[in-house]
């Protein structure tokens, strides 16, 4: 079978002759040819103007040299000195701006030049022409065509059932295998002229702005939700890490805030904080707290609230209550009596109460709430529009869960798995990694390290410095973000730096989970890292494996759908 350049099946001009052809040369030529369909061509003419050309078929073999095939299907007519093609179906004529053979003649000689300046010293190559009439069903009734035209050089439907036969025959008249001369470098650099490999790595930058793009095609694309919780007062909805969860909580509060003061709550602070500064100018409708804060906030005590404590406060705070609706997000790590206290409050208010949660987040708590699993209005989100394609792989697979993808979103880089066999090896890793990033155009507040520890067990525990870059503990500061998975669950990052991956890592499903809530953080890209011996990558690797393994490195990268690094 020949190879064809392209190698997927075009359209053809609407050619059914062309489109036989196509057919005929594929599976009629063995693998030693080289076929370009519709190779395109401009010049530079003597009159300063541009010159545009096609051919239809260039057959090209190292031996025999290169034949540009000019396809005429249809009738061909030669009347007083025009050429012209007619229509099967109407008889309808057109004239042509030159002859067939002429037009295969002009390919020819832009070819010579091409592949003249491609090739090694003393080496040659034959360029012919020849003509292709498919729907003219034997070269004995071209009679009258001009000398010029030799059969040899025409080839019609007999010839589709035998395409090798008539290329050679026409190679032989031009007497191409004596003219041509080509070792295999030379035949490699006339492909390589006439279907030119061109590639450009992209700026993360560059990525970034399209992921973006999809990212926010994709969630205005969830937004069907919202129109539809117009109708429920009181709704549950469950989605994973990253199918716009917090997004459309927000745009939730914002439509609701036009019919009554906001409470939007959060388990996490910093997520919080995130919200809070990102929503500023709805700060006389919506309010952002995490339950401990609006504790303190409304009692005016100065520690911090227990559960039971939050407990009395929503128990007494009906009375006083500035809020006619409430969202919620982060719904898994709320207590379950907290939850139907608030259910119970929107309700006296007449106002709306949704919660958005996770039930593979579970880092707080080990079960889902029963309040949650029997709301009367259940909804679920199933689609990642957050992370590229690879990274919500990655994430999902550390839980053992097929992430729904939509053919939108992009793919991405694979995650990167680094092993580092020492823990001194961590901050020059690091610090490689931000540098990357930051020539790729990717700015210090979107590269955040994330640990799968606390701040006082992590390996970057005494760490105040990562190559040109100071470790800040908050987003409100100037530096590199660094804190742990726990503080940055809801949150996200353009990359996220994944650290203090172990054996433990995989070996339950709290672990498991917080592993996914991390590397499920990262929007664009993904690094993780281990320090780890070869004892550890295989109690790793045998972890996520749930069996006894062999190569443990190769093991983790198939688990996990991550390289080397």
């Amino acid at each position: 079978m020949a190879r064809l350049i392209p190698s997927n099946e075009a359209e053809f001009n609407n050619s059914f002759g062309e489109r036989q052809i196509y057919h005929a040369l594929k599976d009629g030529l063995p693998d030693d040819y080289t076929v370009f369909h519709s190779y395109k061509w401009n010049q530079r003419s003597r009159d300063n103007s541009i010159e545009w050309g096609e051919a239809d078929f260039t057959v090209f073999h190292r031996k025999f040299g290169v034949l540009v095939i000019e396809v005429k299907s249809g009738g061909i007519i030669l009347d007083d000195g025009y050429w012209y093609s007619e229509r099967t179906d109407n008889r309808q004529r057109n004239r042509m701006k030159m002859g067939p053979l002429d037009q295969a003649n002009r390919t020819k000689y832009n070819l010579i030049d091409t592949i003249n300046e491609s090739l090694p010293i003393m080496e040659k190559c034959r360029v012919e022409a020849a003509v292709w009439f498919p729907s003219i069903n034997s070269v004995d009734v071209l009679h009258d065509l001009p000398k010029t035209y030799h059969p040899d050089i025409v080839l019609t439907e007999e010839s589709l059932s035998v395409p090798e036969q008539a290329i050679r025959k026409a190679y032989r008249f031009y007497d191409s295998e004596n003219q041509t001369k080509l070792s295999r470098q030379g035949a490699s650099q006339i492909v390589k002229a006439l279907a030119p490999e061109f590639r450009v790595v992209q700026s993360m930058s560059s990525i970034r702005a399209e992921n973006e793009y999809a990212f926010f095609r994709l969630t205005n694309e969830q937004n069907s939700l919202l129109e539809y919780l117009d109708e429920q007062l009181i709704a549950a909805i469950q989605g994973c890490a990253g199918t716009g969860k917090t997004l459309l909580a927000v745009e939730k509060a914002r439509r609701l805030s036009d019919n009554g003061r906001v409470l939007f709550l959060c388990f996490n602070q910093f997520l919080m904080e995130d919200l809070r500064e990102r929503n500023w100018e709805y700060r006389d409708k919506i309010d952002f707290y995490n339950l401990q804060r609006l504790v303190i906030r409304n009692t005016k005590t100065g520690y911090l609230p227990e559960p039971d404590d939050i407990t009395d406060y929503l128990l007494d705070a009906v009375e006083c209550w500035p809020y006619r609706h409430i969202v919620v997000d982060e719904g898994q790590d709320f207590h379950e009596t907290h939850l139907e206290l608030l259910a119970d409050i929107a309700k006296d208010q007449g106002g709306a109460f949704y919660v958005f949660y996770d039930e593979n987040q579970l880092v707080q708590q080990r079960l889902i709430q029963e309040c949650l699993q029997k709301a009367p209005c259940r909804l679920i989100l199933r689609r990642n529009c957050r992370n590229t394609r690879h990274i919500a792989t990655t994430s999902a697979r550390s839980i053992d869960i097929e992430p729904v993808i939509w053919d939108k979103l992009p793919d991405g880089e694979l995650p990167v798995f680094h092993i580092l066999s020492e823990e001194s090896d961590l901050v020059p890793r690091l610090a490689m990694l931000v540098s990357q990033y930051s020539r790729e155009g990717v700015p210090a507040q979107q590269i955040t390290i994330l640990t799968l520890k606390t701040i006082e067990t992590s390996s970057m525990r005494n760490i105040n410095r990562v190559g040109n870059h100071k470790t800040v503990s908050s987003r409100n500061e100037d530096g590199l973000l660094f804190t742990t998975v726990r503080r940055f669950k809801g949150l996200e990052s353009d990359v996220i730096i994944l650290i203090d991956v172990d054996a433990e890592t995989f070996e339950g499903s709290q672990s498991r989970n917080l592993f996914y809530v991390g590397a499920s953080r990262a929007k664009h890209a993904l690094d993780i890292i281990a320090v780890a011996n070869e004892s550890e990558l295989q109690k790793m690797a045998e972890a996520l494996a749930g069996k006894d393994v062999k190569r443990s490195i190769a093991q983790i990268a198939s688990s996990l759908k991550v390289k080397p690094g």
